[in-house]
């Protein structure tokens, strides 16, 4: 099986919302983006079907993932909380950055942020969308 459409179909069956993008790029190559995110498995065997190169986007609603771009950047810059981070899932990007990965708190809604953090540290949680592996952009792999 295509690794692509596997990992896709496994990210689903986990209750993960999956959609196609650009291979090799994150561009979204439904009509409506992350909104047309799905968990059907018959809805992503089509996508692959007709896109078998896509990479896979993860629609973050109910997560809260932290962007941290670029490999110089060692946030965050605390001993003890980088090992709190060191606890959780996490993936490294295709220009050495990672996500950490969360669920949001009950009751939580949280939104997506530019450098809020810190500088060269976005989120995305409700209204955003990350490329999980194994996607690749600019032929780096996640």
């Amino acid at each position: 099986m295509n690794p692509k459409l596997a990992a896709a179909i496994r990210l689903a069956e986990l209750g993960y919302r999956i959609f196609p993008c650009h291979p090799g790029s994150k561009a979204p190559l439904t009509t409506h983006g992350f909104h047309d995110a799905s968990t059907s498995v018959d809805q992503i065997e089509r996508w692959w079907s007709i896109h078998p190169d896509a990479n896979i986007g993860l629609h973050t609603v109910g997560m809260l993932v932290v962007d941290v771009d670029g490999a110089d950047n060692r946030w965050p810059h605390h001993p003890g909380r980088s090992l709190d981070l060191a606890a959780c899932p996490m993936a490294v990007t295709p220009r050495g950055g990672c996500h950490y990965l969360f669920r949001q708190p009950a009751g939580a809604a949280l939104n997506n942020t530019t450098s809020r953090l810190s500088e060269h540290v976005d989120t995305r949680a409700d209204g955003g969308y990350i490329v999980v592996a194994p996607s690749s952009v600019d032929d780096r792999s996640y």
